[in-house]
C-alpha cells in the first residue's frame, strides 16, 4: 500500500514518492503500476489527458485517486483539480476524461471532469467502483457518466454534481441486452442536466436516493423495459422542473417514495405514486442555509 503524488508538472526525482518528487501526469502514476491499496493524491490544476485505468484494486483494498482540493496533501494551497478532454477549453479532443474497462475496486474522489468528445467518465464491466464528490460536466454531445456493457455490480456514485448543459444525460446505465440485480447506488447527487438525470437501458437493481434533480427532459427514465420483477428504487428525492419527472415502460419498474415533485410538466408516466410522496415544493429551513454558508 503505497501513496503517490501527482502535479501538473513533475518535480525532483519525478517518481511520485512525495509532493517534492511528484509525477507530472495522472498516467505516470497509473503506469507505475499502482496496485491494490494504493492511494494517489492529485494536486490542484488542470490535467489535459485521459486517465486510462490499467489494473484492478482488491476487495477491501481499492486503488484510490483523490483530487486534493484542500491542498493538505499536496501543495498546501489547494484549488480545483480538473481533468479535461479539451486542449484549449473550447474544443473537445479526447474521448473521455477517466476511463476504465473491467477494472474493479477503483475509487475516484474530488475531481472536476469536463469537455470530452463522448462521456466525461466511462465505466465498463467494473465491480465495486466508487465515484465520490466529483463535478461532472459540462459536456458537448454526450453524457456525464456512462456505466455499461455488462454493468459491474455494487458500484456507488455519491455526492456528485452533474452539469451537462447540452444534449446529454447525467448518468446512462446501459446493457445491450437485459441485466438484473446490479446493486448500483446513486445517492446525495445534484443534477442540472439537459436530457435528465438517469437513463436506464434494461438494467435492474438500481437505487437512487437523497438526490436533487433540477430540470431536464426526464428525471429518472427507464428507456428499455426491465426484466419482470426488476426495478429502480427512487427514495427521498426532490425532482423539479422536468418535462417528465419519472417515466418507465411498465408499472413497477420505478418504485418511488418519500419524494417531492414540483414544477414538472408531468410527475409520473407509467409510475405509481409513492405513498409518502408529495406534489409541492419542499420547504427548507433557511436557518440551515445561513449557518452553512457563514
Amino acid at each position: 500500500m503505497t501513496t503517490y503524488y501527482v502535479g501538473t508538472s513533475s518535480a525532483g526525482l519525478a517518481d511520485g514518492s512525495s509532493w517534492a518528487n511528484r509525477y507530472g501526469t495522472l498516467n505516470d502514476a497509473e503506469d507505475t503500476p499502482v496496485v491494490a491499496g494504493d492511494t494517489v493524491y492529485v494536486g490542484p490544476g488542470t490535467y489535459r489527458e485521459m486517465l486510462t485505468c490499467d489494473v484492478s484494486g482488491g476487495a477491501g483494498n481499492p486503488i484510490t485517486y483523490i483530487g486534493d482540493y484542500s491542498g493538505d496533501n499536496t501543495d498546501g494551497v489547494g484549488g480545483v483539480v480538473r481533468i479535461t478532454g479539451s486542449d484549449d477549453d473550447i474544443t473537445a479532443t479526447r474521448t473521455n476524461c477517466i476511463r476504465f474497462n473491467s477494472k474493479d475496486n477503483r475509487t475516484f474522489q474530488g475531481f472536476k471532469v469536463d469537455l470530452a468528445t463522448d462521456e466525461a467518465m466511462y465505466v465498463l464491466d467494473s465491480d465495486n467502483f466508487i465515484i465520490d464528490s466529483c463535478y461532472i460536466g459540462p459536456q458537448t454531445n454526450f453524457g456525464g457518466l456512462w456505466i455499461g456493457s455488462t454493468v459491474g455490480t455494487n458500484g456507488t456514485v455519491k455526492n456528485c454534481y452533474f452539469n451537462n448543459e447540452d444534449y446529454s444525460w447525467a448518468i446512462t446505465v446501459n446493457n445491450a441486452g437485459l441485466q438484473d440485480d446490479v446493486g448500483l447506488l446513486i445517492e446525495n447527487c445534484i443534477s442540472t442536466s439537459n436530457y435528465g438525470f438517469v437513463q436506464d437501458n434494461g438494467v435492474g437493481g438500481i437505487t437512487v436516493k437523497n438526490c436533487t434533480i433540477l430540470g431536464g427532459g426526464r428525471g429518472i427514465y427507464v428507456a428499455t423495459a426491465l426484466t419482470a420483477g426488476q426495478e429502480i428504487v427512487v427514495n427521498n428525492c426532490i425532482i423539479n422542473g422536468c418535462n417528465v419527472a419519472t417515466e418507465a415502460q411498465n408499472l413497477g419498474e420505478i418504485v418511488e417514495n418519500y419524494c417531492s415533485f414540483s414544477g414538472n410538466n408531468t410527475d409520473r408516466t407509467t409510475v405509481n405514486v409513492g405513498a409518502s410522496s408529495n406534489a409541492y415544493p419542499t420547504i427548507l429551513d433557511s436557518r440551515w442555509f445561513f449557518e452553512t454558508v457563514r
